[in-house]
């Protein structure tokens, strides 16, 4: 069973993604990892090639087609994808991290499904730090779960804006890894924010760009309990003192809609109109792993 990791980022210097970080959770997992880079004006494609010389990493340096818009993601996900043979590709986005707590959990995982063709997938669990590396955004906007790990012989292909995968334009069949992501894209400083979301602008052409003094609170932020990955303690301690921060509590009507929903969701007992990417959970159908619906 061959296990490749894939990544891939752009500027990662200057928009202060840790992928670097990224990268190093993952490894443990692969045979090899292939980082695409797209051509980058601040070292971006210089600094990987650097710190992982001599190691299971290959870093390409390419030119992306960013006239196709968000689709760009994708596509360039897939070229890194089909660059070498593999079983199982493992997936980071360049501010995803995962948790060594469940480097185990996903191989077994890899091993129990190698031969099992309903299963063309596996999800991870997201814990989404905000504004500040105790906090955590928790409200039904932000995916609890996605696709991360996906079997390459079942013809599954990123989809839409590297968000999730499809197989055949149809939702792909998963079951649960035991792994945990952190995703710190809502850690950057203030400048790397404003920055990202200016080239966000230039690539999808929605929102005009933003400035930032602090992050807007929103309902649903809790206290992280837990421990941040290993591999990102030196960036967090990197980090310190450029965090944005979190403003003042100001409800506004998305906020009234989250906590109405969170209210119906602890009635009811499950979360309703959520929206997947992918078809859950098969495993459960074999009396095993299965989750917990909530």
């Amino acid at each position: 069973m061959r296990v490749v990791g894939v990544t891939i980022v752009r500027d990662a210097v200057r928009l202060e993604y840790p992928v670097v970080d990224a990268i190093r959770s993952v490894l443990p997992l692969v045979d090899e990892m292939i980082v695409n880079v797209g051509r980058s004006d601040d070292g971006t494609f210089e600094m990987i090639r650097l710190e992982f010389a001599g190691e299971k990493v290959v870093v390409l340096n390419r030119e992306w087609d960013t006239s196709v818009g968000g689709a760009v993601l994708a596509a360039e996900t897939n070229f890194a994808m089909r660059y070498l043979p593999s079983d199982w590709v493992v997936y980071a986005q360049a501010d995803e991290i995962l948790h060594e707590a469940g480097l185990a959990c996903i191989r077994d995982a890899m091993t129990r499904y190698h031969e099992e063709e309903k299963i063309q997938g596996l999800t991870v669990e997201f814990v989404h730090h905000y504004g500040l590396p105790d906090i955590v955004a928790s409200s039904r906007s932000w995916y609890r779960r996605e696709v991360r790990i996906v079997k390459t012989g079942s013809g599954a292909e990123s989809y839409h804006e590297a968000q999730g995968f499809r197989v055949g334009g149809e939702r792909i069949r998963t079951a649960t890894s035991g792994g945990t992501y952190h995703h710190y894209g809502w850690l950057r400083s203030c400048v790397a924010l404003e920055q990202k979301s200016a080239a966000d602008f230039r690539i999808y052409g929605r929102k005009a760009p933003r400035s930032f003094t602090t992050l807007p609170w929103e309902y649903g932020l809790k206290k992280f309990v837990g421990d941040h990955p290993k591999a990102m303690e030196g960036w967090l301690t990197g980090m310190e003192g450029r965090f944005p921060g979190i403003g003042p509590r100001s409800w506004s009507r998305r906020d009234v809609r989250m906590a109405i929903a969170d209210v119906v969701e602890r009635v009811v007992g499950r979360r309703m109109w959520e929206y997947r990417n992918y078809e859950e959970n098969l495993d459960r159908e074999k009396g095993v792993g299965g989750e917990k619906r909530l």
